[in-house]
C-alpha cells in the first residue's frame, strides 16, 4: 500500500490541474528580553527562552533542590549594571532546561501589561559568590512575602554569610517577545516531500506539454 503513494502523487501533479493543499504543523519556542532601572542607579538586563511546549502563559517554580529540570524554561540569564552602566555581573542560572537556582520563580502572563507578575531570578552560577538577584517575593528588609506584594527588589546575596544586601527597587518589569521560532513536527516531513514532488512534477509536465497522447489517470481520482 505504501508503494502506491508516490506514483499516484506524481501522476496527480504532472497530469492534472487539481490543486495540492497541505498543512504544516509546528510548535513554538519563544525568546524574551526584559530590562529594569532601579533606584540608586542600578539597572538590569535579562532574557529567557521557553521550551517548545510552553503555553502562552506559565509559571516556572523552583523544585526546592538543585540542579533540577525546568518545566517551561529552556534558558534564563541576567546582567546587573551600576549607575555608570558598568557591568557588575552576568550569569545564566538556567541552561539547556536545567536550573541551578533553588529560588527560581518566573511567571509570565501575556494578558498583563506588567507580564512578569512573579519574579525571582539571579546571576547565580556555581562559581560566583556573591551574586545578584531580583525578586518581588522578598521585601527590602529581606523578609519573604507573597509574590507580587512588594516591588521588584534588587539584592546582593553572599552564600558564605547567608546574607542579602538591598540595593534598589522598581515598580514594573515587562518582558518582550523578541522572536518566535517555529519548530517543524514530524508531519511536516511528508509535506516537504510533497512540495518536492510538486516541483518536479511541474517541470516534468512542461516538457511533455506538446504530446498528443496521455497515460494519466482520471482527474477525479482522490488520494487520501
Amino acid at each position: 500500500m505504501k508503494l502506491q503513494i508516490f506514483p499516484v502523487l506524481l501522476a496527480m501533479v504532472t497530469c492534472s490541474s487539481i490543486p495540492f493543499v497541505f498543512a504544516v504543523s509546528s510548535a513554538q519556542a519563544a525568546d524574551f528580553a526584559f530590562s529594569a532601572n532601579f533606584s540608586n542607579g542600578y539597572s538590569a538586563e535579562g532574557s529567557f527562552t521557553t521550551k517548545t511546549d510552553a503555553p502562552a502563559s506559565f509559571s516556572e517554580i523552583s523544585a526546592d533542590y538543585i540542579p533540577f529540570s525546568t518545566q517551561f524554561l529552556e534558558s534564563q540569564s541576567l546582567s546587573i549594571f551600576d549607575s555608570t552602566n558598568t557591568l557588575l555581573q552576568s550569569g545564566s542560572s538556567v541552561i539547556n532546561g536545567i536550573s541551578n537556582d533553588e529560588f527560581l520563580r518566573l511567571d509570565y502572563d501575556n494578558s498583563l501589561t506588567d507580564n512578569l507578575p512573579a519574579l525571582d531570578v539571579s546571576t547565580e552560577t556555581a562559581s560566583q559568590n556573591p551574586y545578584y538577584f531580583i525578586s518581588n517575593s522578598v521585601d527590602p528588609s529581606g523578609n519573604n512575602v507573597a509574590s507580587g506584594s512588594t516591588n521588584y527588589n534588587l539584592f546582593l546575596f553572599d552564600k558564605i554569610t547567608d546574607k542579602s544586601t538591598f540595593l534598589g527597587n522598581t515598580t514594573s518589569i515587562k518582558a518582550t517577545n523578541i522572536k518566535a521560532t517555529p519548530v517543524p513536527e514530524s508531519s511536516s516531513v511528508i509535506s516537504s516531500l510533497a512540495v518536492a514532488a510538486f516541483g518536479f512534477g511541474f517541470a516534468f509536465k512542461r516538457k511533455l506539454n506538446n504530446r498528443t497522447a496521455s497515460n494519466c489517470p482520471p482527474t477525479n481520482v482522490a488520494v487520501i
